[in-house]
């Protein structure tokens, strides 16, 4: 990260908290939920140390990888405004859930790009396709990590250590989960090379 990443966090909740009253109208959603976004990107990443096993093979013959913020930052600050009470009234909190959208995930350019076909925001109408904590078993994306101490990635070996989901963004997100759209199964399918059932909503 930034040298000056706390200042990019500060910020980011000074703007948010100054222009709160606002969330709720149409025409302030995107610019508001971009604050955070847009903050969270210009401070740096925060990677988890982990990387998927398509991201490792083009590690080892030096192709072109990528890292996948794996908490979708730009939901995330929908989940903060929604959750004013809480986020927006104390800093230290806010912190901590700011540091937590900057975690990031090596995978390849396709992966990533089709990782983002498991949401979809068009005019405002945000939907969860596949939930955050399942996105990456229902991508068939498999995780690997160098062991502790060792340098290069031809070390690295499949692990079991499991990402960590907020209890908060789980539940919010309920309310915006959605089936999979046929045409994504399709694609998404041919794409992973595996089954992709459409998203169960409950």
């Amino acid at each position: 990260m930034k040298h000056n990443a706390h200042v990019y966090c500060k910020l980011s909740y000074n703007n948010l908290k100054a222009n709160m009253q606002h969330w709720g109208d149409s025409d302030w959603t995107r610019p508001l939920t971009r604050i955070f976004y847009n903050a969270m990107f210009e401070c740096g990443k925060i990677s988890t140390g982990l990387i998927s096993e398509k991201a490792l093979h083009n590690k080892l013959i030096k192709e072109k990888t990528t890292h996948d913020h794996y908490l979708s930052p730009q939901f995330m600050g929908r989940m903060i405004l929604d959750n004013q009470e809480k986020y927006l009234s104390d800093y230290e909190t806010y912190k901590e859930i700011f540091y937590l959208a900057c975690s990031t995930v090596e995978v390849t350019v396709e992966e990533n790009s089709d990782l983002r076909q498991f949401t979809s925001n068009t005019d405002n109408d945000y939907k969860v396709f596949v939930p955050t904590d399942e996105k990456y078993e229902r991508a068939g994306i498999k995780l690997y990590k160098r062991p502790e101490g060792k340098k290069y990635w031809k070390y690295a070996q499949p692990t079991q250590e499991k990402l960590y989901f907020p209890d908060d963004l789980i539940v919010y997100e309920k309310q915006f989960l959605a089936p999979l759209p046929v045409d994504k199964v399709k694609k998404l399918s041919k794409e992973f090379k595996i089954e992709i059932e459409p998203c169960k909503v409950s």
